[in-house]
């Protein structure tokens, strides 16, 4: 992945915000290469400044709370990891990688993680073989987060059923 500096990323922000370009004609302008960077990078100046741009001078720990959060952001909002990675100010392989180990895991996955030395991600060797024990705090937690996730979307099908009833009355009434 291509690093951008700070100075490049904050003209192509001001010449978004002082033009009528739009995020592909600036991408393909300056040879961005993700079709999403240029408005992440506008996003992040209209929430939290010029100063989100700037290169962090180190790696953020999240609190296990903070990354449950997040995924229940997700789970409870009808948003993508990238919309709530905007909101949180995270990075959006952050709460994809959290979404994905709170659905392999559960909320025992999202515990901090101490790290030593380089990265260890892509080696087999050190990925752990069996799932961690929740504990009791964890595990009610899980079911509280399950239970919101529930409750989201029994409101969905509540919502879906009134819009019906609401069509079907119209219709008889029609008739």
């Amino acid at each position: 992945m291509i690093k951008y500096s700070s100075e490049f990323k904050s003209k192509v922000v001001n010449e978004y915000l002082d033009t009528d370009i739009s995020f592909q004609a600036l991408r393909l302008k300056y040879h961005i290469g993700g079709h999403s960077l240029v408005s992440d990078w506008v996003h992040s100046v209209q929430r939290q400044g010029l100063g989100s741009l700037k290169p962090k001078q180190r790696i953020p720990r999240h609190s296990q709370d903070f990354k449950l959060n997040v995924v229940n952001y997700i789970q409870t909002n009808e948003v993508s990891c990238r919309q709530a990675a905007q909101r949180f100010g995270v990075s959006r392989s952050c709460a994809y990688r959290w979404m994905r180990i709170y659905q392999e895991q559960g909320v025992a996955g999202l515990r901090p993680t101490l790290r030593e030395g380089g990265p260890t991600l892509n080696k087999p060797e050190n990925k752990p073989e069996n799932h961690l024990t929740p504990t009791k705090e964890e595990q009610y937690q899980q079911e509280i987060s399950e239970l919101k996730h529930q409750l989201f979307e029994a409101k969905l099908d509540r919502d879906i059923l009134k819009a019906l009833a609401a069509i079907t009355e119209k219709q008889r009434k029609q008739k």
